[in-house]
C-alpha cells in the first residue's frame, strides 16, 4: 500500500471516530484556570476545554486588565472506556494582571458544525504581593526555607466509627520543586487506611498573607476510625530539594544540572474525635457506616423446591466496606441458606467528592415450599448527615417455586406464598398397619441388637487402643494449622491472583480478627496497639506475640509502600500460617 493510499485510509478512520464522538457523548465547551487569586507581578494559566467534537474558528477573550505571556498552546487527547470514544481539545494561555483589582474573564466561543458554543465568563482577583527583602545568599536560602511547607489537610476533625475521612497532604512553594519524598512512614494508630490512587493532582495556585504559592495534592489518604475517642495522626516529614537561587549549575559528562537546596518540612500533628455510634441498632444493622446504596438481584425467577439459586446483594458506599458483613436476609421458615460468600470487593474510586467501593455477597438458597414468594432483601446503615439508622429495601424480587419430585408439600402457617398443594394425594400411602410382631421392622431390629452391640464394643476397644498410641501434640498442631488456614483463607485467593493491596489487607484483617473471636471483643475496638495486651489476656508467650505483632506491622508497610513482590507476599503468608497456628496450639 502506498504512502498516499495509508494517508486518506488515516483520515478516513479519523473523520469516522468522530462522528462516533459526537454521536455517542454529550458536546461541552468549558473555562478553567488554575488560580482565581494572584498577586501583582504574578501569572496564572487560563484552558477552554471542547470535549466530544471537532471545533473551528475558535476565539478567545479579549483579556482585558490583562498581558498575555504566552499562548495559544494547543493540546488533544482520545480516549476509550467502556467502548465509548471521548476526545478532549484544549487551549491554554499565560496571563499576568496589570494592575489590582477584581476582573473578569470574559468568554470564548468556537464553532461546532455550525453551531457556536461559549465558555462562561469567570472572575480573577488580583491582589498586593509581598516584597522580597532577601539580599544575601543566606538571606535568600532563609526565605526559601519559609517558603516552602506541607499541610496535611482532614475532610473532617470529627466522625463515627467507620466512616470516612479523607486526608490530603498538599505542598505549598513559591520555588521550582526539583523532587520531594517522605522521610518517615505513618502508622495511622486507630485507623485502617487505604491511600488512593485516583484524584486530582493538578498544580493549582493560591495567596496566601501576599504571597502566591502553587499548590498540589502529593498524596491522599481514606481514614476509617475502628475505634473510639481522640486519635492521633502523626507528622508527616518530608524532604524538599529545590534548585539553588544563585542559577549555579554542576557538570556531570555532557550534561548540566543545577545546584539544589534540600529542606525538611513537615506536617503538624493532627487529632481526630471519634465517637461510638448509638447502642440501638436495627436487627438488620451490619457494620456500614457513611452513605450507601443497595441493590439485589437473582439468577432465577422460576425454581423448584428441591433446587437451590442464587442471590446477590450489592452493597456500595463510602465507609469502611471491611467492617460491613453480609446483610441477614430475614427469609423466615420459607427458605434454607447455605453458603454466604463475598464475590466482588472494588477498590474506592471518587464519586461526588468522595470515595465509593462496592461489596457483593452472593447466597445461596434452597426453597423448602412451593409457591409465589416476593422477597424483599433489607440492608441497614448508619447515616452520618442525618445522625440515625436508616434500612435500605430492594426492589420486590418475584419467585415462583414450584413443587419439586423429592419434596413434601408442606405449607408452612406464616408466610406469604400462594402455594398449591396438588400432589399430597398421590404420595400419600394409606395402609392398615398389621398388628402381627413377626416379620415386621421391629421384629428383625430386636433379632440384630446383640450382634450390633458387640460390634459397638468391639470398635469402642480398637478406638481406645489407638488414643493410647496417638501423638497428642500432633493433633493439636494439625488442628491449629487448619484454624490459621481457614482465617487466611481469602488472603491467599489474593496472593494466587497477586493482589498486593488485597492480599495485605486481609493478613492484617485476619490476625485482628483471631484475636477479637478468641475474645468476644467487636472489631472496631481491636487495633495493633492493643493486640499485644489482649494476646496476654489469652495467655500467650512473649515469642509468638512478636512475630503476631511483626506480621501485622509488615501488612502496614507492605500497604505503605506499595509492595507487589510475590515472593514476599508468600512469606508474608507462610510466616502469618505459622504464627497463627503457633499461637492457636498454646491455647489447646
Amino acid at each position: 500500500m502506498s504512502i498516499k493510499y495509508a494517508k486518506y485510509i488515516f483520515l478516513l478512520f479519523f473523520v469516522l471516530v468522530s462522528i462516533g464522538l459526537s454521536a455517542q457523548q454529550p458536546v461541552s465547551f468549558t473555562a478553567s484556570a488554575d488560580a482565581r487569586q494572584v498577586v501583582l507581578g504574578g501569572y496564572f494559566e487560563v484552558s477552554f476545554t471542547l470535549e466530544n467534537a471537532q471545533g473551528k474558528d475558535f476565539q478567545p477573550p479579549a483579556f482585558k486588565n490583562f498581558t498575555l505571556l504566552s499562548g495559544p498552546s494547543q493540546s488533544i487527547s482520545t480516549s476509550s472506556y467502556n467502548g465509548k470514544w471521548s476526545r478532549t481539545l484544549t487551549y491554554s494561555y499565560n496571563l499576568q494582571p496589570k494592575k489590582i483589582g477584581k476582573f473578569t474573564v470574559g468568554s470564548a466561543s468556537i464553532d461546532v458544525n455550525g453551531k457556536k458554543y461559549t465558555t462562561k465568563p469567570f472572575p480573577v482577583e488580583v491582589v498586593k504581593g509581598k516584597k522580597n527583602t532577601a539580599t544575601t545568599q543566606e538571606e535568600l536560602e532563609e526565605q526559601i526555607e519559609t517558603q516552602i511547607y506541607v499541610k496535611a489537610i482532614p475532610s473532617s476533625l470529627e466522625a463515627r466509627v467507620g466512616e470516612q475521612i479523607t486526608l490530603d497532604y498538599k505542598i505549598y512553594t513559591t520555588q521550582q520543586v526539583e523532587s520531594y519524598n517522605p522521610v518517615n512512614e505513618l502508622d495511622y494508630a486507630g485507623f485502617f487506611a487505604e491511600e488512593l490512587r485516583s484524584y486530582n493532582s493538578q498544580v493549582i495556585k493560591e495567596v496566601i498573607d501576599g504571597v502566591q504559592y502553587s499548590t498540589k495534592i502529593i498524596k491522599k489518604v481514606a481514614l476509617f476510625p475502628q475505634q473510639a475517642g481522640i486519635l492521633e495522626i502523626p507528622p508527616l516529614r518530608m524532604q524538599v530539594a529545590v534548585a539553588s537561587p544563585n542559577q549555579s549549575r554542576r557538570r556531570r559528562g555532557i550534561f548540566s544540572y543545577p545546584e539544589l537546596i534540600r529542606i525538611q518540612v513537615s506536617t503538624e500533628l493532627l487529632n481526630i474525635n471519634v465517637r461510638e455510634l448509638p447502642n440501638n441498632p436495627p436487627a438488620s444493622f451490619s457494620g456500614a457506616v457513611g452513605h450507601y446504596l443497595m441493590e439485589a438481584k437473582t439468577n432465577s425467577r422460576e425454581i423448584n423446591t428441591n433446587d437451590a439459586f442464587s442471590l446477590q446483594v450489592s452493597v456500595s458506599g463510602d465507609g469502611d466496606l471491611k467492617l460491613v458483613q453480609a446483610p441477614d436476609l430475614m427469609l423466615g421458615d420459607s427458605f434454607e441458606i447455605f453458603d454466604t460468600k463475598v464475590v466482588g470487593e472494588n477498590a474506592l474510586v471518587p464519586q461526588q467528592g468522595r470515595f465509593v467501593g462496592k461489596k457483593i455477597f452472593d447466597y445461596l438458597v434452597t426453597p423448602k415450599y412451593p409457591g409465589l414468594f416476593k422477597l424483599k432483601p433489607k440492608f441497614t446503615y448508619y447515616d452520618v448527615d442525618s445522625l440515625d439508622y436508616v434500612t435500605l429495601e430492594s426492589e420486590p424480587l418475584a419467585i415462583s417455586i414450584a413443587q419439586g419430585d423429592q419434596s413434601k408439600a408442606v405449607i408452612p402457617k406464616n408466610n406469604e406464598a400462594t402455594a398449591t398443594i396438588h400432589g399430597i394425594a398421590k404420595t400419600a400411602n394409606w395402609q392398615k398397619k398389621s398388628s402381627s410382631l413377626f416379620g415386621s421392622p421391629l421384629f428383625y431390629i430386636l433379632m440384630g441388637l446383640p450382634l450390633l452391640l458387640l460390634g459397638g464394643a468391639y470398635l469402642y476397644k480398637r478406638h481406645q487402643f489407638k488414643l493410647s498410641n496417638v501423638d497428642t501434640e500432633a493433633l493439636r498442631r494439625q488442628r491449629a494449622n487448619k484454624v490459621a488456614l481457614k482465617r487466611l483463607e481469602t488472603a491467599n485467593s489474593f496472593l494466587k491472583e497477586n493482589k498486593s493491596r488485597q492480599f495485605y489487607d486481609e493478613v492484617s484483617r485476619a490476625m485482628l480478627d483471631y484475636v477479637s473471636d478468641k475474645l468476644n471483643i467487636p472489631f472496631s475496638k481491636m487495633s495493633k496497639d492493643n493486640v499485644r495486651d489482649k494476646l496476654l489476656e489469652l495467655k500467650v508467650s512473649e515469642t509468638p506475640i512478636q512475630q503476631f505483632i511483626h506480621i501485622i506491622k509488615t501488612s502496614e508497610m507492605a500497604l505503605f509502600a506499595g509492595k507487589d513482590n510475590s515472593s514476599a507476599m508468600q512469606e508474608v503468608y507462610e510466616k502469618a500460617v505459622e504464627v497463627v497456628s503457633g499461637v492457636e496450639a498454646e491455647l489447646l
